[in-house]
């Protein structure tokens, strides 16, 4: 839930909220620095998360 990964990551619900929706440019630290925790590779998770936010802003645009 947005609250147990709130708690997990030291961030705000809002936070991740906002991630998962690709409404937030830059990836907060403490979301990067979880992502590192859980054995995944940070700067692969930022990469792959600009490109969501460009599928996501082509999808906007073509409507």
């Amino acid at each position: 839930t947005y609250t147990d990964l709130s708690i997990i990551a030291d961030v705000s619900r809002g936070t991740i909220y906002k991630v998962r929706e690709g409404d937030t440019k830059e990836l907060n630290k403490n979301i990067l620095n979880l992502v590192k925790e859980i054995g995944e590779d940070p700067e692969k998770f930022k990469k792959d998360y600009q490109k969501f936010r460009k599928e996501k802003k082509k999808a906007i645009l073509r409507q």
